[in-house]
Order: C-alpha cells, then sequence, then structure tokens
C-alpha cells in the first residue's frame, strides 16, 4: 500500500533530485510588504464601508440638529396683531382702538432651555466623531490584518506552484527514465506521489487565496484589480 507522503517530504524529495531550487533565495514576506498600497487600501476602506456611512450620516445629522437649536432661539418670541375696523360696533368684544393692534409674546422657559440645548445638540456630534474615529482605528487593522494575510497566502501559492511543477518535471523524468529500465519502480512511484500530493496542496492554496482576496475585498466595497 502506497503511503501518502507529506508536504515537506514532497519539498525534501524535490531538492534531493532537483538541488537547483535549494539556491534560491529565501522567501520572505516581508520585501513584498508595501505601506503605501496599505494606506490606500485603508482609504478606500474608509470611504466605501457601510458602517463608515452609517457613521457619517448620523455625524450629518447630528451637525443639523445643532443648526436647528441655534434656530429656536426666536421661538420663545411671538407676534400677534388684530384688525378692528373703524366705526364698527362689536358689542362681544368692544374695543376703544380700531386699525391693526400689534403684540408680543416671550416665553421665558424656552429662552432659559436654548443654551443647555445648544450644548446637548453639540456633544452629540463630539460622540458620534468619537465613535466613528473609534471605528476607524478597528477599520484600520482589520484591513492590514487581510491585508497581510491575503499577501501571505499569495506568497504561498506562488511557492507551491514553483514545488508543484518542479514535482511534475521531476514526475516526467523519472517515468521516462523507468520505462527505459534505469530507475526501480519504487523511485517513479515516490515520484508520482509526490505530484499528486504537490498538485492537492496547490489547489488548497488556490482556494486559501482566494478567500483571503474575498475577505479584503469585502471592505473596500470594490476588487482588488480596480484599485489604482
Amino acid at each position: 500500500m502506497i503511503k501518502r507522503v507529506t508536504l515537506i517530504s514532497i519539498v525534501a524529495f524535490i531538492f534531493i533530485f532537483n538541488p537547483s531550487n535549494a539556491q534560491e533565495a529565501p522567501v520572505s514576506l516581508m520585501d513584498d510588504i508595501s505601506y503605501v498600497f496599505v494606506e490606500k487600501l485603508i482609504a478606500i476602506a474608509k470611504e466605501n464601508y457601510p458602517r463608515v456611512k452609517s457613521h457619517n450620516s448620523r455625524i450629518a445629522m447630528a451637525k443639523g440638529n445643532i443648526i436647528n437649536q441655534k434656530m429656536t432661539w426666536l421661538s420663545p418670541l411671538s407676534l400677534n396683531y388684530v384688525y378692528s375696523p373703524a366705526n364698527t360696533l362689536n358689542l362681544t368684544n368692544p374695543t376703544f382702538f380700531s386699525g391693526y393692534q400689534i403684540g408680543f409674546s416671550f416665553n421665558l422657559g424656552s429662552v432659559l432651555q436654548y443654551p443647555g440645548n445648544v450644548k446637548r445638540a453639540r456633544e452629540e456630534l463630539t460622540i458620534e466623531l468619537l465613535s466613528r474615529d473609534e471605528y476607524y482605528l478597528s477599520l484600520v487593522t482589520e484591513v492590514k490584518s487581510r491585508y497581510f494575510t491575503y499577501l501571505a497566502e499569495y506568497k504561498s501559492l506562488k511557492l507551491l506552484n514553483y514545488t508543484n511543477q518542479d514535482a511534475l518535471n521531476l514526475a516526467n523524468m523519472l517515468k521516462d527514465r523507468y520505462k527505459k529500465g534505469e530507475v526501480a519502480f519504487t523511485e517513479y512511484n515516490t515520484a508520482a506521489t509526490a505530484l499528486s500530493t504537490s498538485t492537492q496542496a496547490k489547489l488548497n492554496a488556490e482556494s486559501s487565496f482566494l478567500r483571503a482576496k474575498a475577505s479584503l475585498e469585502e471592505l473596500l466595497g470594490i476588487r482588488l484589480e480596480e484599485v489604482n
């Protein structure tokens, strides 16, 4: 019964039969990180993510409420007028004056409430601004985290593509040598098994890469290919 070899065994097996790969520079994630690109992703997320838009709408409403509260300083004042035609006898409400009569009324309670209402509206705006700033901190961290995961999955997939290609080349070479009787069946069978395992690892890496890409695009609201 053929044993299933691990990915580490595959890489070691390929390096033994294809030593040129062992001379390649070590893979590093740090070299490919672009913080300029990260800042661009953060700016896009702040512009497009629905929860940010919700915060911005509440801020706009809070600003509008301040304007409304400032306009209420006229509310305590009210103007009334009465018109009494000349030479008209009014037995129900007799008046001593004719023509227009103007009166003012003043609500002291509303005047006293005005400063407090304006202050409360400003405090509500401050709370909304701080709430958005707090969410910005979480959003920035999440964008960076998903970008780093995306980049790691990309590097992993790239490495597995090379490994899979080497496994394919090695399997084809040993297949030809086995047909010529130059190698034992066990060597060819090990290479074929390594190729199968490497191919499955590549497919899993592709799936992980696509999930990481979709997770990052969820925050951006657009596809990564659309980021300029």
